[in-house]
């Protein structure tokens, strides 16, 4: 599956457990993507098989409360 910049992914481990949320930032050449982790400015390369698409369209701004 391709992300596209912008889309909502969770960052899976080796084992396929959840191990944070992050937006992508765009795709490299050699497939991998770079991944703006939630909550935070780091950004990760992570590669493809590590992603799967999140449900949410935007992350809650300080003081917002999700229903």
């Amino acid at each position: 599956m391709t992300y596209t910049k912008g889309a909502y992914v969770f960052i899976k481990r080796g084992d396929g457990s959840v191990l944070t949320a992050g937006q992508v930032q765009r795709r490299r050449p050699d497939g991998r993507y770079k991944v703006r982790k939630a909550g935070t400015n780091q950004v990760v390369t992570v590669p493809p098989g590590c992603l799967e698409q999140h449900p949410q369209t935007a992350w809650a701004q300080a003081g917002e409360v999700q229903q």
